[in-house]
């Protein structure tokens, strides 16, 4: 195709059908939804399995795998969070027209993941002190450093699945990535059987297999992602495989957004660390019996994190086409389907919650701790859903301080002192961990569901 041709082809796109007969219905906002809960489902699923196949190598195995995998997401939480922006950048510019932004704010994107890469690397020859200062059972240690050694060196991979991902739900395309991921886990969990505990001439790798399973299927994702975002149907509608310099005020810009979004999700994730850290040192059992809950919850908001990355979009493109009705409607909706989703899902893991744990271990011990800990997981379902799905709303449009602030106080004011208080001083144990983390919950998903309802998201703008 001659550049005459590229430039036609993208003036036909310049001003995108963002409104249309199913525009702001429940019909709409599944079609971008249902591709993403089957990909967050299948790395939910692969997550499950390498909790499910690391539980047969061994108790302490598992639960340092599991303390290994809440580590090193909070090691990357703030880069990953900051990528999202990415997101609300492209929706904006797609939903206003300005075809010709969309790649300038992948390129920036991409051009701040070497940094962020930089700094994970330089700290892998820390990764036993870092253990060592967070503090864990001399059991764990050794699988915890391992796991969380190998991931490190993946995170270049990571940060551009995260960049690629947001990419195509930006423009409405999820099936891409829904394709790209179940790819991906395939490759994982078929790698981590064989890795794990060897076959032939592949000796068994236990722990240090599951991860380097992780990181190669990270790494055939990226792949997977390049090819499709430089083909020539991409490349002629946003000119993908252009390169340019970028300027500091786009980098600028990006970070005013971004960053936010990263310490939000960073503040989250520390805490929840300080909680397993503090588990991991009341013994295998209850740590092994968090890890499983922890993998479960995971199945349980993926599908909610799918609608909120859905809403996300919408909220973005019709902020962009200055349609705040639909905006409007796009939001309510997804918030009455995400809470929904997730009160049965809490009902489902209360009734059943000692089954769901001897799935994974059948140790009476686990079994006995898991099943209480599911059922105060359960209790936060509808809260946790208020949360994510309100954020959903506030990032689309851009609003990333106030749950950077809100995030802040509660964990470092109220979550992070009560795992204290009532896991050690109040001798409640691994009980009194989780409940600190219900309070936390409840308390975050009223207040990014007043934000939400106050309305004030639909006055900002992040596309000049």
């Amino acid at each position: 195709m001659s550049q005459d041709e590229k430039r036609e082809a993208r003036q036909v796109h310049s001003i995108p059908d963002v409104v249309h007969d199913k525009s702001g219905t429940s019909g709409e906002l599944f079609h971008l939804a249902y591709p993403l809960m089957i990909s967050f489902l299948s790395m939910t699923i692969m997550g499950l399995i390498d909790t499910f196949i690391v539980g047969y190598v061994g108790t302490a195995q598992q639960g340092g795998v599991g303390f290994a995998m809440n580590i090193t997401w909070t090691m990357f939480s703030l880069f990953t969070g900051m990528m999202g922006a990415v997101v609300t950048f492209v929706a904006q510019a797609y939903g206003a027209g300005r075809i010709e932004q969309i790649k300038r704010w992948v390129m920036v994107a991409f051009t701040l993941s070497v940094p962020s890469s930089l700094i994970i690397f330089a700290a892998i020859p820390f990764a036993s002190d870092i253990i060592d200062l967070i503090g864990t059972e001399e059991e764990l240690r050794p699988h915890v450093v391992t796991y969380m050694t190998i991931m490190m060196l993946g995170v270049p991979f990571l940060l551009s699945n995260f960049i690629f991902s947001g990419f195509f739900r930006a423009l409405g395309d999820t099936r891409t990535p829904m394709v790209v991921t179940i790819i991906a886990n395939v490759i994982n969990a078929g790698l981590a059987v064989l890795l794990v505990f060897g076959c032939c001439f592949v000796p068994a790798m236990g722990v240090s297999g599951a991860a380097t399973a992780t990181v190669f299927a990270q790494a055939c994702q990226a792949v997977v992602y390049l090819y499709v975002y430089v083909n020539d149907r991409n490349n002629t509608l946003y000119g993908t495989r252009s390169l340019f310099i970028i300027s500091a005020s786009e980098l600028g810009r990006f970070l005013k957004l971004g960053l936010p979004m990263g310490m939000a999700w960073s503040i989250e994730m520390v805490s929840w660390a300080f909680m397993m850290s503090l588990i991991s040192r009341m013994g295998a059992a209850s740590m092994a019996a968090s890890t499983i809950v922890w993998q479960l919850m995971h199945f349980s908001f993926m599908p909610t994190v799918a609608l909120s990355i859905a809403i996300s979009t919408l909220v973005g493109q019709y902020l962009g086409a200055e349609r705040i009705d639909l905006a409007r409607r796009s939001a309510k909706i997804g918030l009455v389907w995400g809470l929904s989703f997730m009160f049965v899902l809490g009902a489902i893991f209360a009734i059943g919650r000692n089954h769901f744990i001897a799935i994974f271990n059948a140790d009476p011990e686990v079994v006995a701790t898991g099943s209480t800990l599911l059922l105060i997981a359960a209790a936060f379902q509808i809260f946790d859903a208020l949360n994510i799905c309100s954020s959903g709303v506030l990032r689309g449009a851009g609003d990333t301080r106030f749950p950077m602030y809100v995030q802040l106080g509660l964990a470092w004011m109220i979550f992070i002192p009560l795992v204290y208080v009532f896991g050690s001083l109040l001798e409640w144990g691994v009980y009194g961990a989780w409940m600190a983390g219900l309070v936390f919950i409840v308390l975050l998903g009223i207040a990014m569901f007043l934000r939400y309802a106050a309305g004030g998201w639909t006055k900002i703008r992040v596309i000049r």
